[in-house]
């Protein structure tokens, strides 16, 4: 209730400041302020609305007795909207998340802050940054091939498989340091190194820089690269160092593993029936038969997803809630018929009362989230369709171990 009165506020001041119609000369022109306020004074607005969502998170959040499960909160979901979007698309936006808030976990991803898991729900004009979502704990290990090791490389690879990833990776810079010809195979367990610590673009920039054209087609390197943008959710290149790992490969763990990924990189393309090819191609193999079968099997599943309409839901949110009710979000429904019903009301009552200004006020305020309800069905099943795929899609990876 506190961040509705909030949001309230925040109205009345910026339908005040609005109203004030006085002169000012702009370049020895006489205009109304409240033309000069509209066309160059947007920041003013920002920075007042600014502090009193500051306000709020200083003197009065802190006192609620618990804190917002999402990321970014609320009020720092609005200072963001706010400071971005004009008054009356963060207005809006803000009344969606409002709406939302505390509701449904199971349909967003989550994100662990200092305070704990939060869930992620970031504006709809923009993505969340990669590295904010959560994910398991994976490990990596090193890169061997058919050549006996000295001391010096063994060492490395101890230490890289026992998860010492950047120790290992300050050894191979010494060994570099000290012996310039290049050795593929310290290469390659180098680009381990840096997938494992996430320094994803470290890798991708050594490739390019350092590593001679000739063994820039090393099918274990290939695949490591195809790892790496993965990660880094380019796909489509993925998809092309990977087939290059597979065309030099030429043993079935190495094929078992490069199939695998090309299965999950087809399924983040959503191209559920070439990732369904691949596992039948890798159920040929013997020995991972069983894991293909299952995979195949996930696969199909995204053939057979029910997707919910956006703009039906968009349109049945006419009655408030009915779109959040569609696209699963039952509760937010509810609070979207509460909140709406109740502005409505007051709405009816102040004008029954001639009680205009305030009529004004709740109507406007009531159109927010109004406009919010119905913004914010569209959204919430498109939020239901990717989390439908995504849901086989972290199966598979979970099962191919990437």
């Amino acid at each position: 209730m506190l961040k509705y009165n909030l949001f309230l506020f925040i109205f009345l001041n910026h339908f005040f400041l609005s109203a004030q119609i006085t002169t000012e000369s702009v370049d020895g022109e006489l205009i109304k302020s409240k033309q000069l306020f509209l066309a160059n004074n947007v920041k003013h607005t920002q920075t007042s609305t600014n502090d009193y969502i500051n306000i709020y998170q200083k003197y009065i959040s802190g006192i609620r007795g618990q804190q917002c499960p999402m990321y970014p909160s609320c009020s720092n979901f609005g200072l963001k909207t706010f400071s971005e979007k004009s008054f009356a698309e963060a207005f809006v936006l803000t009344s969606d998340r409002l709406l939302r808030c505390g509701h449904e976990p199971n349909k967003y991803d989550l994100t662990i802050r200092p305070n704990g898991f939060k869930f992620i729900d970031y504006p709809a004009y923009q993505n969340a940054p990669i590295e904010l979502y959560y994910t398991k704990n994976t490990y990596s290990f090193s890169y061997s091939d058919k050549n006996r090791d000295d001391s010096t490389l063994l060492f490395i690879k101890k230490l890289l498989n026992n998860h010492y990833y950047r120790e290992a990776l300050l050894e191979i810079m010494r060994v570099e340091y000290n012996y310039p010809a290049f050795n593929i195979e310290l290469f390659t367990n180098k680009i381990i190194c840096y997938k494992a610590l996430g320094e994803y673009e470290n890798a991708l920039f050594d490739y390019e820089t350092k590593c001679p054209l000739q063994y820039k087609n090393y099918s274990e390197l290939a695949f490591q690269i195809a790892l790496i943008q993965f990660k880094l959710k380019n796909f489509d290149q993925a998809l092309q160092k990977n087939q290059t790992a597979l065309d030099l490969c030429n043993d079935e763990y190495c094929k078992s593993k490069i199939l695998l990924l090309k299965g999950v990189l087809y399924a983040n393309k959503y191209e559920w029936e070439k990732s369904m090819q691949t596992y039948e191609t890798l159920s040929v193999l013997e020995p991972y038969k069983k894991l293909a079968d299952i995979n195949l099997k996930l696969a199909e599943s995204g053939t057979r997803i029910k997707f919910k309409n956006p703009r039906f839901a968009s349109l049945i949110s006419i009655i408030p809630g009915a779109g959040y009710a569609y696209a699963g979000h039952k509760q937010t429904a509810i609070s979207a018929f509460l909140v709406n019903g109740l502005l409505a009301y007051a709405t009816y009552t102040s004008l029954k009362n001639k009680n205009y200004g305030m009529g004004l006020l709740t109507g406007v305020f009531n159109l927010s989230f109004y406009i919010g309800n119905i913004y914010g069905a569209s959204k919430s099943a498109k939020r239901y369709n990717e989390q439908k795929r995504k849901s086989i899609i972290d199966k598979l990876e979970f099962n191919s171990n990437l």
